[in-house]
């Protein structure tokens, strides 16, 4: 089941974890077989799912547990893809 899936996890400790899954490339109805795949993955778990912005790519889907607990810092103080994650 879900052979074709790809996953990358990174613990963003305190709990929180992020996950990207890609899969269905050869699926007919690929939006319909990642839904069932994220609830295969999360089970009950209580999760925010992020959907790319055009919902042209529904082969992917990126999936974080644990947001509220995350360690946040001010925006301010280190913003940027260029800014270290440390």
């Amino acid at each position: 089941m879900f052979e074709d899936v790809q996953i990358i996890e990174k613990d963003l400790g305190n709990g929180g974890k992020i996950a990207i899954l890609r899969g269905g490339f050869h699926s007919p109805n690929p939006k319909a077989y990642m839904d069932n795949v994220v609830s295969d993955y999360v089970r009950d778990h209580i999760y925010n799912e992020f959907i790319e912005e055009n919902l042209d790519t529904p082969w992917v889907r990126v999936i974080i547990t644990g947001i509220n607990a995350l360690d946040y810092y001010n925006y301010a103080d280190k913003r940027g893809l260029d800014s270290s994650c440390e």
